[in-house]
């Protein structure tokens, strides 16, 4: 059962929701002050096999703890609380029963995409009823961003048989189609995160991911899914628990390591190129440096001189694929691979790698549960001029992606105003407090802020990741796991499986605000006394 907090845990902050309605956007005016959750990543599935077990597809297990969890913010919000469903809500790319076509580029119909809702709908009543008790509870709000596993919510259809699942009074539930959600004073926005920087998950033309082909609509496919999908569904068949490691992404690294005759031949290029695109800069500490160290300028033309070998190059040689890339580079299935990458591609995997080198040669202690001991990797060449430890700023990529695409953003929303603070998800790694803290003013108060700036020596626009509202396991706890059992990769994967994880569950809330909103990253937690709480960390 859960303990109800000393003093409430969800403070209120006016807010409203951002819908589609025939004419274009509305925007709902915000009534009284309201508590804001956001939740991503639940991915909602398959659900049991015909045997009664749980499919290996099947990441959410939870349904007990997701309804106590549900009825515990209702209750601290007094019945006023938006619930963000962040995007990938359900898992709509993975079905054993219904296939969507056979043209490489291109998704699902509306039908089938139908279909397979249908499908998840059915295997998790229990929590779609929990969600729709809490819909119906005070004046409660639903809202659903679509993220890249459940874009097919951009479906009309589709969208408004989630709206009817939950049997919620009319205003109460939202499935926001052109892609996010804004607060009613524009200061909060959130979006899945999927459309962030070169990601391999981004659509070219997000919201509109509908094409039409031989007179049928179907939705895009991003490269990435291209490349992983197929290869993610027969992994996850041995190894149930590759979704649930944080950062997305490293599940696959050791699933691919623990197949020892897994051979990707000539996909290999791309497969290479999708994991180097997926970077986690959480987990570097960053210093607040007052902007006085700048970023280096690497040699571009002298890494593309180093061809495909630079690729293999990028990755330290403890990483897990970095045996399988060096293969693949052997056999010549990475000859052409640097002709596809663009220069933003190839300054974002420097700047990464000399984050990295330098997190290891200072042995920075763990912020997100990376290891930073290990092999020291190389700096790509830089040029002549900015060598020495003035241009050692190596967080450019970073703060660029986010701010490139907050702008982009900006200029799209109704209020052409800034957001301060920005959520999202989509990496299933939620960010932790800094080693500085940054403080904003809350009232009378001190407010701790989690996350970062992307602008330099500023607090503002806020950027926070929630995770995923799942059991996950870090890389630096798998590895602890495997010494201490004495296993192999892949005896260590097999023998888990999502229940064996940790029962704590990530998101974002953001407490009461009269000028500037703090948002936190919360946990939904069990103790070792069985008792289920809200707390600021995963702590047991």
């Amino acid at each position: 059962m859960a303990r109800r907090l000393a003093a409430p845990f969800f403070a209120a902050a006016a807010i409203a929701v951002v819908t589609v309605a025939a004419g274009g956007m509305t925007r709902q005016p915000a009534a009284r002050p309201r508590a804001i959750v956001v939740v991503s990543d639940l991915h909602f599935g398959e659900g049991r096999d015909g045997s009664g077990a749980w499919h290996p597809y099947e990441d959410f297990r939870w349904p007990a703890e997701f309804a106590g969890f549900l009825k515990t913010i209702d209750e601290d919000g007094k019945g006023a609380v938006d619930l963000i469903l962040n995007g990938d809500t359900f898992e709509l790319l993975q079905s054993s029963r219904i296939t969507c076509g056979s043209i490489p580029d291109l998704g699902c119909t509306e039908a089938e995409a139908m279909a397979r809702l249908q499908r998840v709908l059915a295997a998790h009543d229990a929590e779609i009823s929990a969600l729709g008790q809490f819909a119906r509870s005070g004046s409660n709000r639903v809202v659903f961003v679509p993220g890249d596993h459940d874009v097919a919510l951009v479906f009309r259809a589709v969208g408004r048989r989630v709206a009817s699942a939950l049997a919620a009074p009319a205003g109460r539930v939202e499935v926001a189609a052109h892609g996010y959600w804004l607060s009613s004073d524009g200061k909060v926005y959130a979006e899945h995160g999927h459309q962030i920087g070169v990601s391999p998950h981004r659509f070219e033309h997000w919201p509109q991911v509908i094409v039409r082909r031989d007179g049928r609509d179907r939705l895009a496919r991003p490269w990435g899914e291209r490349t992983i999908q197929d290869i993610y569904n027969r992994l996850e068949e041995r190894y149930p628990i590759i979704d649930n490691v944080a950062f997305s992404g490293m599940g696959v690294k050791y699933a691919l390591a623990a197949e020892r005759d897994f051979d990707a031949g000539g996909a290999s290029a791309m497969l290479l190129r999708y994991l180097l695109s997926l970077t986690s800069w959480q987990q570097f500490r960053m210093e607040l440096d007052g902007g006085e160290v700048q970023p280096p300028t690497w040699d571009l033309a002298q890494v593309r001189g180093q061809g495909a070998s630079f690729l293999v190059s990028a990755l330290p040689d403890d990483d897990p694929f970095k045996p399988l890339a060096a293969r693949a580079l052997a056999d010549g299935h990475l000859a052409r691979s640097m002709e596809e990458m663009s220069d933003d591609e190839i300054t974002v995997i420097c700047d990464y790698r000399a984050a990295l080198r330098r997190s290891r040669r200072r042995f920075e202690h763990l912020v997100t549960q990376f290891q930073p001991r290990g092999p020291v990797i190389a700096e790509c060449p830089r040029s002549p001029d900015t060598r020495g430890a003035i241009f050692d700023y190596f967080w450019r990529s970073r703060d660029l992606m986010y701010m490139r695409h907050i702008e982009a953003v900006t200029g799209q929303l109704p209020t052409k105003t800034q957001p301060l603070v920005f959520v999202h998800g989509h990496t299933h790694l939620p960010d932790r407090a800094q080693d500085n803290a940054n403080f904003i003013s809350g009232g009378l108060l001190k407010i701790p802020m989690e996350g970062f700036s992307p602008v330099r020596g500023a607090l503002r626009p806020n950027v926070v990741n929630g995770g995923a509202w799942q059991r996950t396991i870090t890389p630096v706890q798998l590895e602890r796991l495997k010494t201490e059992r004495g296993l192999s990769d892949r005896d260590l994967l097999r023998s888990l499986s999502p229940e064996d994880l940790p029962p704590c569950y990530s998101f974002v809330h953001v407490p009461a605000y009269t000028d500037a909103p703090a948002p936190r990253v919360r946990y939904w937690r069990q103790a070792a006394s069985g008792e289920w709480t809200l707390g600021a960390g995963c702590g047991r």
